[in-house]
Order: structure tokens, then C-alpha cells, then sequence
């Protein structure tokens, strides 16, 4: 119940940011409209085409603003960044790309260097099941980790089978 909660939230809230920007071009589009006295005579005569050509001008503002805000700022690095710092479940839930990377280069790396040494053998066992209570815990990870191992050209595989000891 709680994530179709949160997933409906995320779908308002991607849509609420585009609608934010755009009603708030059209606002100020029509404000700016009615403080121009001197638009007799001109192409902003009419609300028709002088709003709407404030609201090109704007709308090309925010855009270039965008741009720049992007390209330049790279701001969603540290946006990224703060989500995972902040989010208290990054601390024990994994990503699918990160049961990728464990479950098919680490747990094998582990277990080999396990064969000699008692502690990496404990290590590895503990990842694989730190690995297998996430899969098993969470569906929607699980469907995640499986089109990755589809992706990859490798569907069906045992590469992830942590039920093995």
C-alpha cells in the first residue's frame, strides 16, 4: 500500500513540475501583457499575439536557464548525490544494478579467495544472503535485476543463484 502510495505521489509529482513552470509562464505572460502601455500600434496590440509572444519570450528564458542549469551547473550530480545520503533505506537496500555487480563479480571473488581463507568464506556468505533476502524481499527489484541479466543477453541464468551454498 505505502509504495503504490509513493509511486502515485512521484507520477503527480513529475507532472506538477512541468504544469508549475508552464502555469507560471502563463501567469507572467498576462501580468507583463497588462503592464505594457505602449503596445498600441505594435504586435503586442492584441492579447492574442502579445501574450502569447511573452509567453515564447519566457518560455525560452526558462529553457535557456535549463540548459545552463544543466550543462554548465550540474547540479543533478549533487542532487544524486543528497537523495543518497538522505534516503535512510540506501543504507541496507541495494540497487539492481548493485546486486549486478555483487552477485556476479564479488560473491565469486570472495568465494575463490574463500577456499584459503575462513573469513572471506563468512564474507561471501553473508553477502549471498544479504543479496538473496533483497531479491526475495522485493519484486519489483527482483523484476529490475531480471531485465538487466535480459539486457545483457543472459535470461534464465544461474550467475545469480544465491540459494547455493
Amino acid at each position: 500500500m505505502k509504495k503504490w502510495f509513493m509511486l502515485q505521489m512521484w507520477r503527480v509529482q513529475q507532472v506538477a513540475q512541468v504544469l508549475t513552470i508552464a502555469l507560471l509562464a502563463v501567469n507572467l505572460s498576462l501580468q507583463v501583457y497588462t503592464f505594457m502601455d505602449w503596445r498600441e500600434g505594435s504586435v503586442f496590440a492584441t492579447p492574442y499575439t502579445g501574450a502569447t509572444l511573452i509567453l515564447l519570450i519566457l518560455a525560452a528564458l526558462i529553457w535557456s536557464f535549463a540548459i545552463v542549469w544543466d550543462m554548465r551547473l550540474r547540479m543533478w550530480r549533487e542532487q544524486a548525490t543528497v537523495l543518497m545520503e538522505r534516503n535512510p533505506y540506501v543504507k541496507e537496500k541495494m540497487t539492481a544494478k548493485e546486486i549486478m555487480i555483487y552477485g556476479a563479480l564479488w560473491v565469486p571473488l570472495m568465494e575463490n579467495i574463500g577456499k584459503s581463507d575462513p573469513k572471506m568464506k563468512e564474507a561471501a556468505e553473508t553477502m549471498k544472503e544479504w543479496l538473496a533476502r533483497s531479491l526475495k524481499s522485493d519484486a519489483i527489484l527482483a523484476r529490475d535485476v531480471k531485465d538487466i541479466m535480459d539486457h545483457i543477453g543472459k535470461p534464465g541464468s544461474t550467475l545469480l543463484d544465491f540459494s547455493k551454498k
